[in-house]
């Protein structure tokens, strides 16, 4: 078993870059280029070729450049830069918050299908050295004898997943920009909140990896400071507020809730009208969503990032978990379906809740949070416009599908519920993606198809063969 601290980040590759006039332009000449492009032509070759005729110091040039446009909020910029990452060895925790962010894309090892052996159990850096350390590595053991027994005894590996603590190790490779990661620098340069060991070796890697191919730009950035100066991620490491409790008063829905709905006046009529053209209206209708997901689920749903997401501490939902377990832990319906598999269950996750907090007393949170079981309840708040409630890309038409997490599809369902029963209108035009796309993209297709659309096999192997190469169409 790993210490947290020993999480691995690689470089793979980087961009913008390229060679103009025999010299080889990094991120950033290239962007500093390209951004003073647009107060003529953007034309890479060219205002490169004619500084350089110049005899301009393109490193001076980009120095100006950057630091003049972080400071006048030109994030155009700072998203223009694409680190290309791998991390490995990274606890949920990391991954829960690193995924968060605005600007990226990410590709994570799934825990819904691949098999957590007891090596991939990651021990606190916290803890090392102190009178805790054995009794987290018991925990730990004991947590996954269990999570084996579950498997063994036919229970899905996603749904066993839901005992495992934050410190089950996972693995992702990310395409994010320069901005996204703003945050996770800062709040472990200035501590925001809970900042863990784990997190401080992962900004130390990615801020030596970002300086070393665009040293100008990202000093500029992080130089730039000041109230909210950064895109703020969801971020549940955070000391508890309250806010979430005064805010909603001990309202924890099992599936979702509407919480508000807002529309533009008159845009009900005019969708209705032209429902083709629903696409150019997506922020002209909002529902607001109250969700206590799971925490192995909110991972999952923070990965659509088209959806705006305000979460509670993690703290806050790791008490409210112990002091309430029968209503705060996400027990799935194949555990539920035999009574001692359940109280066994939910003895494990208030086991290992108990010495969360007794962590968090003794060592600090940040020790303590990677004993916190994927059942705990978070509370959210989502905001699900137009795209997120009809379009086969968005939230609700993705997570319908027979194909998607069982929790993740009862909260789809129920937001669809909801809004509907609000908005009848709208309701009768959202549904599963098969209906919008007219064929279901799964490998095998289901019966749900058929509430929209005459399907069968054949036509389902029509639309999902695979087209031919370029070269060898006519």
């Amino acid at each position: 078993m790993r210490h947290t601290d020993r999480v691995e980040v690689t470089l793979i590759d980087y961009g913008p870059k390229s060679r103009v006039s025999e010299k080889q332009l990094g991120p950033d000449e290239v962007i500093a280029i390209e951004g003073a492009g647009t107060f003529s032509t953007v034309d890479l070759s060219v205002n490169a070729s004619e500084q350089l005729s110049k005899g301009k110091d393109l490193r001076k040039f980009s120095a100006r450049v950057h630091f003049e446009s972080t400071r006048r909020g030109h994030a155009s910029l700072t998203t223009s830069f694409i680190p290309f990452i791998e991390v490995r060895w990274c606890s949920r925790a990391l991954s829960m918050l690193v995924l968060s962010t605005r600007f990226g894309s990410f590709l994570q090892e799934s825990q819904r299908r691949s098999l957590v052996t007891e090596e991939k159990l990651l021990i606190p850096a916290e803890v090392r050295g102190t009178a805790y350390e054995g009794k987290v590595i018991s925990e730990l053991k004991r947590t996954h004898e269990f999570y084996t027994s579950l498997v063994r005894g036919g229970i899905e590996i996603e749904d066993a997943r839901y005992l495992l603590p934050l410190a089950t190790a996972t693995s992702f490779f990310s395409a994010s920009t320069l901005e996204s990661l703003v945050y996770l620098l800062r709040k472990v340069r200035d501590g925001y909140g809970i900042v863990t060991e784990e997190l401080r070796v992962f900004a130390d890697a990615v801020r030596e990896i970002l300086s070393s191919v665009s040293p100008t730009l990202v000093n500029s950035r992080l130089s730039f400071t000041g109230q909210w100066t950064e895109y703020v991620p969801p971020d549940l490491m955070r000391e508890p507020d309250g806010v979430m409790e005064s805010l909603f008063d001990g309202l924890l829905p099992q599936d979702a809730k509407v919480i508000d709905f807002r529309k533009l006046n008159g845009i009900e009529s005019v969708i209705q009208e032209k429902a083709h053209l629903i696409p150019h209206f997506q922020g002209m209708v909002e529902a607001v969503v109250l969700e206590a997901p799971s925490l192995a689920a909110y991972h999952q749903s923070i990965r659509h990032r088209t959806v705006p997401t305000s979460v509670e501490s993690i703290l806050e939902a790791s008490s409210r978990a112990l002091r309430d377990p029968q209503r705060c832990l996400v027990i799935p319906p194949s555990v539920r379906s035999s009574e001692s598999r359940t109280a066994a269950f939910k003895d494990a996750c208030v086991r290992a809740l108990e010495l969360h907090e007794v962590l968090r007393e003794e060592v600090g949170p940040a020790a303590s949070i990677y004993l916190i079981p994927q059942s705990v309840r978070i509370r959210t708040v989502r905001v699900y416009d137009l795209f997120n409630l009809l379009s086969p890309l968005g939230f609700v038409a993705t997570r319908t599908c027979s194909a998607a997490q069982w929790e993740e599809r009862a909260i789809a369902y129920r937001i669809w519920r909801e809004v509907e029963e609000g908005a009848p209108w709208l309701g009768s035009l959202i549904g599963e993606k098969c209906r919008h796309l007219g064929y279901c993209p799964e490998r095998e297709w289901c019966p749900i198809i058929m509430k929209y659309h005459r399907y069968s096999d054949e036509e389902h192997a029509v639309h999902n063969r695979l087209p031919e190469p370029p070269e060898k169409r006519g």
